[in-house]
C-alpha cells in the first residue's frame, strides 16, 4: 500500500530533517504546502516528492487535531518527510502533544508577545532551553539521541498584525536563535490593517515588505502563506527564501475546475 513509505534510511548521509535545518539557516529556498481537508495517507504519500521540504497540518483552520493527525505524522515519519502542525494557539498541551505525536515543528498563528515566544518555547524543548516532558510514542525518531532532539525541531511564529510587526525586533533579539523562520498569515494580517482579504493593497504590501526586512536584517529566515506560483515567485522577489505554497484544497479544486472547464466544452 504505502510503496513510498520506507524509502527513508536514518542515518543514512544528511537526512531531510538536517538538510531542512541547514536551508533555514543559509536562508536558502525552503518549499512548503500545506494539508488542510484531506485525512489521506494515501494522498499524502502521493504528494511526498525530493523538492517537496515540509508539509504543515492545519489545527488552526483546518481539519486536524492532536488526535487525527497521529497516523498522517507516522507515514511522514516513516518517508522522511519533515511534518509541521499549526496549532490553534501558544498553549503547553497543543504544542508539546503535536511533538509527542510526531510534528517535528510548529506552527505558532497571530504571534505578536514575548510570552507566546516562551510558552512555544518551553512547550518545543527540553530544559535547559524549555520545559518540555519527555513522553511520547513518537518525539523521537528511530536511533535519535536525546542531544539530538533540538537540532531539528522548528518554530515558525506568524506575524499576522500590526503589533506583530513592532513586535517583531524584540521577538528576534529574545528568541533568535530557536526560531527557524518567521511566517506572514496575509488573509489575517489583511484584516488587522484594514483591507479584509486584500492581500495585494498598498499597506499589505509595506506589512509584508517590512516583515522580510526585519527578518533579513537578522538573519533570519522568511515566507509567507502563497496561494499559487505566481504570488511565490513576487514574494520571492521580495526578499523571503521560504515559500508556503497553497494547499491539498487548493490543488484539488485547481484539477478539478480545470477538468469541468473541459468537460462543459464537449459537444
Amino acid at each position: 500500500m504505502y510503496s513510498n513509505l520506507t524509502n527513508h534510511k536514518e542515518g543514512a548521509g544528511v537526512n531531510k530533517y538536517e538538510r531542512l535545518a541547514e536551508k533555514f539557516k543559509n536562508k536558502e529556498k525552503v518549499i512548503g504546502t500545506t494539508m488542510i481537508i484531506f485525512k489521506s495517507p494515501i494522498i499524502l504519500e502521493a504528494m511526498n516528492c525530493d523538492e517537496l521540504d515540509y508539509v504543515l497540518f492545519d489545527a488552526e483552520h483546518g481539519v486536524f487535531d492532536t488526535q487525527n493527525v497521529v497516523e498522517l505524522l507516522q507515514v511522514c515519519r516513516l518517508m522522511g518527510l519533515p511534518a509541521f502542525v499549526r496549532a490553534q494557539d501558544s498553549e503547553y498541551h497543543l504544542i508539546a502533544k503535536a511533538i509527542d505525536m510526531g510534528a517535528d515543528g510548529i506552527m505558532i498563528p497571530r504571534t505578536e508577545s514575548l510570552e507566546q515566544l516562551k510558552v512555544a518555547v518551553d512547550a518545543l524543548l527540553f530544559h535547559p532551553e524549555g520545559r518540555k516532558g519527555c513522553g511520547g510514542h513518537a518525539q523521537f525518531r528511530p536511533g535519535e539521541a536525546f542531544g539530538d532532539f533540538g537540532k531539528t525541531r522548528f518554530l515558525l511564529p506568524q506575524i499576522e498584525s500590526p503589533k506583530g510587526i513592532e513586535m517583531l525586533p524584540k521577538m528576534l533579539e529574545e528568541y533568535g536563535e530557536y526560531i527557524s523562520a518567521v511566517m506572514v498569515g496575509p488573509y489575517d494580517l489583511s484584516v488587522m490593517v484594514g483591507t479584509p482579504k486584500d492581500i495585494k493593497s498598498d499597506i499589505m504590501i509595506e506589512s509584508i515588505q517590512k516583515i522580510f526586512d526585519i527578518s533579513n536584517s537578522y538573519g533570519k529566515s522568511c515566507g509567507i502563506f502563497c496561494d499559487n506560483e505566481v504570488l511565490a515567485q513576487k514574494y520571492r522577489d521580495m526578499g523571503c527564501n521560504v515559500l508556503w505554497t497553497a494547499s491539498d484544497k487548493d490543488f484539488y479544486m485547481r484539477g478539478y475546475n480545470t477538468e469541468m472547464d473541459v468537460l462543459k466544452n464537449i459537444k
